[in-house]
């Protein structure tokens, strides 16, 4: 790759439909492995998370009518089979949302013997994921030999303690490949840990195209996170594009955009009908390929440029990044999947005097809070690096929320870098300069805005740095955070 390639002057390298999953080396390397030969144009079936949950505590009805029957913490009068039906309609319902196997254990983890049996089957089959909900302080040890089978097979635990009281020291439980959680009836963290273990069964049957100059298709798959990469050849997006007539139902996308747009600034009727064809050509390669999500070399591309269908994508969390830069797309897709919201990609840039950030590109989605969320004010403008007229988009984020930004490392150590803070100001264009959409944000995590590294980092808006980390360390993911300060597990 020549440097200058992005435009950027580095080296870096359709509605919904079934999507339920919403990622090698640096762009431009080799990112992914080689993969066996494609299913062509099959539809895939894809299948939710199966998880194996067990309540792990000695049935109440044990020290019934025993005047010595000494039951302990959480005391005699918990009635623990009670709380068991509670949880299990609650994972019942998360089993709904989701589309997941949660196989809970018919009865409680109550003697070592029952323990032992279900680390044999943990051993001999693996699931996607172990859950461990315990009521009672002296099962430690049955709910220890099942982790440590969990751990030993690799999969990734979650243990939950639903008392308000636990004796003894916790950081023994804060490792790589387990998520503990203690607290009372909180099934909004059960739910937000078996999201964790569900997205990364999602990632596995994702399937990413990277639109390029290569002349023939291949695919591979991204070692970590496992989603197929199928490269397509750049002329077959080409074809697509100058073969489809602008008819109204082709313009039917862009207009709703033009609609909804605060002004439209230099943009012509030829450019919007462009931006209708690229939106058109670049859904029908993802119905064609049975996809997920694309990237692809998208500057200096004239009118074929794709930068109001990859808002468009976004927008209905159809995974979309731009420049080929596929550890972007891998990051875009953990972050939809993970959030529920589209990620801006951007180039980095740095505003000194108040130690803060900028965060600029040319795709950013309205969809800032999700497609049922409503969208935020936006501009359709001229795409600010080049005099051909064609249409970019200039989103204006709120002051005062909430941001994550997260860029993923493809590579023998995968990595994940994190980042919270919240947003200042969305600048005019010019003179802030950069891409059209430009955000200026505060760190909350960290001392110096200088310390972000990476480019093309995703930035989400809302408060999920906690979830990242979590995912992180659920699925035994290095944490680069660079320069991060703050308290395990922010």
């Amino acid at each position: 790759m020549q440097r200058g390639e992005h435009g950027c002057g580095c080296d870096h390298g359709v509605g919904r439909r079934d999507f339920f999953g919403v990622l090698g080396a640096a762009a431009g390397a080799a990112a992914f492995t080689p993969a066996a030969a494609s299913d062509g144009d099959a539809p895939r079936t894809k299948k939710g998370a199966v998880v194996r949950a067990a309540f792990v505590y000695p049935p109440s009805a044990t020290f019934a009518g025993d005047p010595d029957g000494w039951w302990s913490w959480p005391g005699n009068e918990f009635d623990a089979e009670g709380r068991q039906r509670r949880y299990t309609a609650a994972l019942r319902e998360i089993e709904r949302t989701y589309g997941m196997e949660i196989a809970v254990e018919d009865r409680p983890i109550a003697t070592k013997e029952d323990a032992e049996r279900l680390a044999r089957e943990i051993a001999a089959a693996p699931p996607d994921g172990v859950l461990l909900v315990m009521f009672y302080n002296q099962s430690l040890g049955l709910a220890d030999l099942i982790l440590r089978a969990a751990d030993e097979a690799k999969v990734p635990a979650l243990f939950y303690i639903g008392l308000g009281v636990k004796h003894g020291p916790v950081g023994s439980y804060r490792r790589p490949g387990l998520v503990f959680m203690q607290s009372l009836d909180n099934f909004e963290s059960l739910e937000e840990g078996l999201r964790l273990i569900h997205a990364r069964a999602a990632l596995r049957q994702s399937l990413l195209l990277s639109i390029t100059e290569a002349e023939t298709p291949r695919e591979g798959v991204e070692p970590f996170l496992g989603i197929r990469v199928r490269v397509i050849p750049f002329a077959r997006y080409a074809e697509l594009f100058h073969a489809i007539a602008v008819d109204a139902a082709v313009r039917r996308v862009v207009d709703r955009f033009v609609a909804g747009a605060k002004d439209v600034r230099g943009v012509t009727r030829e450019a919007l009908d462009n931006a209708a064809r690229a939106h058109e050509a670049l859904t029908r390669l993802l119905r064609e390929e049975h996809a997920d999500g694309l990237t692809m070399n998208c500057l200096r591309r004239g009118m074929l440029k794709p930068c109001i269908s990859f808002a468009a994508l976004n927008g209905s969390l159809v995974p979309a990044a731009c420049e080929n830069d596929l550890p972007a797309a891998y990051t875009q897709i953990l972050g939809q999947t993970l959030t529920g919201r589209p990620g801006f990609q951007h180039n980095p840039c740095y505003e000194t005097e108040r130690n803060h950030y900028y965060a600029s590109h040319c795709t950013c989605a309205p969809q800032l809070h999700g497609p049922e969320g409503p969208p935020r004010p936006y501009l359709l403008r001229r795409f600010a690096h080049t005099n051909e007229g064609s249409c970019a988009i200039q989103v204006f984020w709120n002051p005062g929320e909430p941001v994550t930004m997260v860029r993923y490392y493809p590579g023998e150590e995968p990595a994940l870098d994190v980042y919270a803070g919240r947003v200042v100001a969305s600048h005019p264009m010019p003179p802030a300069a950069g891409c059209t959409t430009n955000v200026e944000i505060e760190l909350t995590d960290r001392t110096d805005a200088g310390m972000v590294a990476g480019h093309h980092n995703l930035l989400f808006c809302g408060d999920f740095a906690r979830r990242f980390r979590r995912f992180a360390q659920l699925h035994r993911m290095r944490l680069a955070d660079t320069g991060f300060q703050g308290v395990w597990p922010a």
